[in-house]
């Protein structure tokens, strides 16, 4: 049984009315921004060196870590207000992350007064907040992102003992999910170091980054070090291919599908450069843009092959203008919620037993019973559905210009594979 005693969990929620840590996700997201969008009339592109002016101006909420928060407020939507939503949800998915300045204010007020999510884990910082500037075209989009402000080791202590302090009250998250870049200032170690502090072996790990990757995959080892058997929880890292490719000592032209041989001589390039990937890692999930995703099976040793799955992505080259800016993003939530509630909800009728733990997590009930409905049907891996919901909610947010807002009913539409999504 995982978390504090039943006595002590009963008094923390009495407490605040809002669930024990044990059943939060943790977003660390520490390389926030304030995202501005500068929208181009119809049918016109970006050309460097050219005056261009706007037909639109919007800002909001920026920063990876920022936009898995986003989708995942989406999911959790029942229609309710964004107060009663943060009342309900409280620690249900919090952001550890450095809001500094008026733009942090402005961006913690999206988060909270939009977003109906906690501030619980966020550090208000003296250093101000970034601004990602996206320049929208007809057929692109292009991305200036300025540099982050340094983060104090003053104010990491801060983060530090605002995650221990939760950790302590209600025992290791639920679902972690490490995101982006980290700004001036953090160490190398510092996604291994929170991960310690977040994680144990019934949590599961989503990891969608590369920096600090080698600390951060001994630190998971050392969480995951017995039997797979003997824990619930573990890992797994979302790159794309062209990144999967780098990693293994190969190139990869981004505009052409990766090969079989290229996924399986890449994934053996990286465990040999991570050596400790086979106990950290139990699947890289690899994105290839417009093409089939892969779930790739992380070898331990002794193997013959690599054992991939190959998951599809809706066509959207009808679809008009596109904004793909936080879609990444919004595939690494909608795999982590799913993820999440398909582990904790085996009700898929194949031979295990109906379990009695209460459902909690961020997918809404009618999105739960769906992700278990194609198990079911699918007869496929937990995290293979799980990564197909995921990319079904990161091409339904490729429709909306603001970074991973997308409609449910389209990532629903999409996931049951149909092109039109839910329009």
């Amino acid at each position: 049984m995982r978390g504090p005693s039943l006595p002590l969990l009963l008094t923390a929620m009495s407490a605040r009315e809002c669930p024990a840590f044990s059943e939060s996700v943790v977003i660390l997201g520490l390389n926030a921004a304030l995202q501005k969008r500068f929208v181009l009339p119809p049918s016109t592109d970006l050309v460097p060196g050219n005056v261009h002016r706007s037909v639109d101006v919007e800002t909001g909420v920026g920063g990876k870590g920022q936009d898995v928060g986003v989708a995942m407020s989406i999911l959790m939507d029942d229609g309710s207000s964004a107060e009663e939503r943060r009342r309900e949800n409280d620690r249900r998915v919090l952001l550890a992350q450095f809001l500094g300045g008026s733009s942090g204010d402005y961006v913690g007020d999206i988060l909270a007064g939009r977003h109906g999510l906690s501030d619980e884990l966020t550090v208000r910082n003296s250093a101000p907040l970034r601004t990602c500037t996206t320049i929208v075209g007809s057929a692109s989009a292009t991305e200036l992102v300025e540099a982050s402000g340094e983060i104090s080791p003053s104010e990491m202590d801060v983060l530090r003992a605002k995650i221990d302090g939760l950790a302590e009250a209600g025992g290791k998250a639920c679902a972690v999910c490490v995101m982006g870049s980290m700004p001036p200032g953090c160490p190398e170690n510092t996604y291994a170091d929170l991960t310690l502090r977040l994680a144990d072996e019934d949590t599961i790990v989503l990891v969608d980054s590369v920096v600090g990757l080698g600390p951060l995959l001994e630190s998971l080892a050392s969480i995951y070090c017995g039997s797979s058997e003997d824990r619930s929880g573990g890992a797994v890292l979302k790159l794309n291919a062209a990144e999967l490719c780098k990693l293994g000592g190969l190139s990869k032209d981004e505009s052409v599908r990766v090969t079989s041989k290229e996924l399986s001589d890449a994934t053996l390039g990286f465990v040999a450069k991570y050596p400790a990937a086979g106990d950290a890692l139990d699947y890289l999930l690899v994105t290839d843009g417009k093409f089939p995703g892969n779930v790739v099976a992380v070898p331990t040793g002794g193997e013959e092959g690599i054992r991939t799955t190959e998951v599809p992505v809706p066509d959207l080259s009808e679809r008009g203008t596109l904004y793909p800016i936080g879609a990444g993003d919004t595939v690494a939530a909608g795999t982590l919620a799913a993820w999440q509630y398909l582990r904790h909800n085996r009700h898929n009728g194949g031979g295990e037993e109906e379990s009695e733990e209460p459902f909690f997590g961020v997918v809404s009930s009618r999105v739960g019973e769906r992700l278990a409905s194609s198990r079911r049907r699918e007869k496929t891996l937990d995290i293979a559905t799980s990564f197909a919901f995921g990319l079904a909610c990161g091409s339904a947010s490729c429709l909306d210009r603001e970074n991973s807002v997308f409609d449910v009913d389209d990532a629903l539409g999409y996931f049951d594979g149909d092109e039109r999504g839910g329009r």
